[in-house]
């Protein structure tokens, strides 16, 4: 088991290891759940573009930039009652 201590700032400095283990660096985020008298702590990773590559289907419908432009506009003509 790894310990911490917190400070009289309600500062907590998490061990090497603990970081190492997790990939913390400065800025990761840390959520507290508190449950009952249960504290849950879980670190909040955010993905890089890379790992977030592939994680949305590919449906097999290839749109250019202007189709999504004119797709766009139409929507909100007819949205506007200008169809």
């Amino acid at each position: 088991m790894t310990v911490a201590t917190l400070t009289s700032k309600g500062q907590v400095t998490i061990p090497a290891s603990v970081r190492e283990k997790c990939g913390l660096k400065a800025g990761s985020r840390i959520d507290f759940v508190v449950q009952s008298d249960d504290v849950i702590v879980m670190y909040t990773k955010i993905p890089t573009l890379a790992e977030l590559y592939g994680s949305i289907p590919n449906n097999g419908i290839h749109a250019t930039i202007e189709e999504m432009d004119d797709a766009i506009g139409d929507a909100i003509a007819e949205e506007m009652g200008l169809l």
